[in-house]
């Protein structure tokens, strides 16, 4: 998009409803400290998550493979400079002051006009991709505990997401109820599960139950598919270095198959008040998605037992996508043309802080842009209402 105008408070074009509205960020991020890890030094020694100084920056090695830097490097640079320019590798010292310390977390985010955050992973993300379960695992309790520490400091406005491995679906279940008791609001699951895990399989059912009857929405979101640990190290494919850009583009393929097996297998009906998130991968896909899964219920021939009609004959897939999935977006310039197919209750603004791609700290300024013809109860709920209802804000 075109570069924005540097004056962004002050203004005076801002939309009255953005400027009394105390925004709510659905998908924010922290960038974990060097040392958050440390102590999994005995269990797993250098096998944990750690960070190595070289060349051209820090990096952190999983299981001994090298997989990033540090997010939060470039943070609103984008509106500065040409792409090309920005980087992906640096030192922490070079992350945005707010991203590891959460008093100046919720003052760098008052700057953007946004009053609370969700907050989820940054290299904690990559630990989907480490086909070590117990190293996966692991990683993923401690940052639990932390991300509970780090918003309990502000627990009305720092809302945290805990991570999931479901390899072992017991002790996945275990976690999440310890993550409910930690202050947490919600856990992540992977995007795209191993071939012969998929979410389609009743032996789920136990954590479906569980998410249902804490409560406790669980997300699917962007860069987490999870490397099969039956093949191990060979799944074990990280090179952030070469990226092809098709990647980003086609980002949203995963998450369809994903919550099209959630739709079909009958999750949603089995757990009606069960609630998935689709975290970071916009909205312009939906319309054309749900014409699709009707289309393949009510005009395809069954090809195989899975191919099963719900209980309730007046059901159609996209009414349990309407039900119970929803979408946090960041500045899709189409999608919210298209709401009155999929619906405004389900819709969540996030900034992405302190992320390359980030709104900040022009957050204001671009939901005025592709929030213009929408009412001011349409825009509050996208902004306030939906999130503030989906976690218990």
């Amino acid at each position: 998009m075109a570069k924005l105008s540097n004056n962004l408070q002050g203004s005076g074009g801002i939309s009255p409803i953005l400027s009394r509205t105390r925004l709510i960020s659905s998908d924010s991020h922290i960038v974990e400290p060097p040392n958050l890890w440390d102590s999994l030094e005995s269990e797993l020694g250098d096998r944990r998550p750690h960070v190595i100084t070289e060349e051209d920056g820090d990096w952190w090695y999983i299981d001994g493979k090298k997989t990033m830097s540090f997010l939060g490097i470039n943070v609103g640079k984008r509106f500065e400079v040409d792409s090309h320019e920005l980087r992906t590798s640096g030192t922490f010292d070079q992350v945005a002051a707010g991203a590891s310390d959460p008093d100046l977390y919720i003052k760098e985010n008052e700057q953007d006009g946004i009053w609370a955050s969700v907050i989820y992973p940054s290299q904690g993300l990559i630990l989907y991709a480490v086909p070590n379960s117990e190293v996966a695992t692991l990683a993923m309790r401690r940052y639990n505990d932390w991300i509970a520490d780090f918003c309990a400091t502000h627990p009305d406005r720092l809302k945290g997401i805990g991570m999931l491995n479901v390899d072992d679906i017991d002790e996945a279940v275990n976690e999440l109820k310890r993550c409910r008791k930690l202050g947490l609001v919600g856990a992540m699951i992977s995007v795209a599960p191993p071939a012969w895990g998929s979410y389609r399989l009743p032996e789920y059912d136990q954590l479906w139950a569980v998410a249902q009857d804490l409560d406790f929405p669980l997300s699917l979101h962007i860069g987490t598919d999870r490397a099969d640990p039956r093949i191990g190290d060979a799944a074990f494919r990280l090179d952030v270095k070469h990226v092809p850009p098709s990647s980003f583009v086609n980002s949203d393929y995963r998450v369809r198959i994903t919550l099209a097996d959630f739709i079909y297998s009958g999750v949603f009906e089995r757990f009606q008040n069960l609630k998935v998130g689709a975290i970071e991968f916009e909205l312009s896909w939906i319309p054309v998605y749900l014409h699709r899964l009707d289309y393949a219920y009510t005009d395809r021939p069954p090809r195989g037992p899975e191919w099963r009609k719900f209980e309730d004959p007046n059901k159609l897939p996209s009414d349990f996508f309407k039900s119970n999935i929803f979408i946090s977006f960041q500045e899709d310039p189409y999608g919210l043309r298209l709401r009155d197919v999929y619906g405004i209750d389900g819709l969540l603004w996030g900034s992405d802080y302190p992320h390359t791609e980030s709104t900040f700290p022009r957050s204001l300024e671009i939901l005025d842009n592709i929030t213009r013809g929408m009412s001011e109860i349409e825009i509050e709920k996208i902004v306030n209402k939906n999130v503030r209802r989906i976690y218990n804000f």
